[in-house]
């Protein structure tokens, strides 16, 4: 039975990470260990985290370093005290008490597989998909998650390969880290899970989707979110960014069109509804992205 680390980031998120943690505490698989790494939070995390969970290892960071380093942080601790597996967990989710178990079992079962990840559903709504597994289609620059907002009626139910697997939970193996390296932190926010899924394929380790653990993700069903321009910003940043990383040249014959008319798009309904930090967060982010530039890096 393989030793599994669990890492959680949390930045002033204490009731979010406490329900996180407690799940993870309930886990039925026996060789499990938690690190939470926080970012510098203040709002009395770190206290009242660690009076709820005292066998529960905190990091913490002085300053915010966000999802990819914070993480880094916790897989390097995992592996110098000997874990063979690392769980990424974001701190807004909750795992069934079998899903670690499950995990590992697929990992150490599944020949030349370096990255396992399970279903993930809405908490809002239990039967309903937010991840499958996910896709990157290099012709069109799209990165998408499979089955996300159908409802789970099964189709999702067989274990396969797939193009990446999202940062949210995936499990890696020891080894997988050993050759590839960890997260890469220049991607700020969004793209690092795909971009670490990409660079272990091109190693030779097989990305698996495990139907049977699952996990409840905090997310919206609304696709309101696309106007925030935080967001915006980041994932039209991160997506050049990965594309510029992994997509080979004759996928750009085709990429600038399906991304720009599907950045027109917003550009023009960000207009049509009087929200001009779209298409100023639009053309910003195009720029960052070309120059390899992140305005909101330290």
């Amino acid at each position: 039975m393989s030793r599994v680390s669990a890492v959680v980031v949390n930045w002033n998120a204490r009731e979010d990470t406490r329900e996180c943690i407690e799940s993870l505490t309930n886990s039925d698989y026996p060789e499990l260990d938690v690190i939470l790494v926080d970012n510098a939070s203040s709002d009395g995390s770190v206290e009242y985290l660690r009076s709820l969970f005292p066998r529960v290892t905190i990091v913490e960071n002085l300053t915010n370093e966000r999802f990819a380093l914070g993480s880094n942080k916790g897989m390097r601790l995992a592996l110098d005290r000997g874990a063979q597996c690392v769980f990424l967990f974001n701190n807004d989710a909750v795992v069934e008490k079998t899903t670690i178990g499950k995990l590992a079992e697929a990992l150490e079962g599944t020949s030349g597989a370096g990255l396992v990840g399970p279903k993930i559903l809405y908490s809002s709504r239990k039967d309903v998909i937010w991840s499958a597994g996910g896709e990157v289609n290099f012709w069109t620059g799209i990165t998408r998650h499979r089955g996300i907002r159908e409802k789970d009626a099964g189709q999702y139910d067989r274990s396969t390969e797939v193009g990446y697997l999202t940062g949210c939970a995936l499990m890696a193996r020891r080894e997988l880290i050993a050759k590839i390296g960890f997260l890469d932190p220049s991607y700020h926010m969004y793209g690092e899970d795909a971009d670490w899924c990409l660079r272990a394929r091109k190693a030779g380790f097989g990305i698996v989707y495990v139907p049977d653990a699952r996990v409840w993700h905090k997310v919206s069903l609304s696709t309101g979110g696309e106007f925030s321009a935080g967001k915006l910003y980041e994932k039209t940043r991160s997506n050049l960014l990965l594309l510029s990383r992994h997509a080979r040249p004759y996928h750009w014959i085709t990429i600038p069109f399906s991304s720009l008319f599907y950045l027109f798009r917003l550009f023009v309904q960000g207009i049509w509804r009087r929200n001009l930090d779209v298409p100023r967060t639009i053309v910003g982010a195009l720029g960052d992205g070309v120059r390899k530039r992140d305005r909101h890096a330290k």
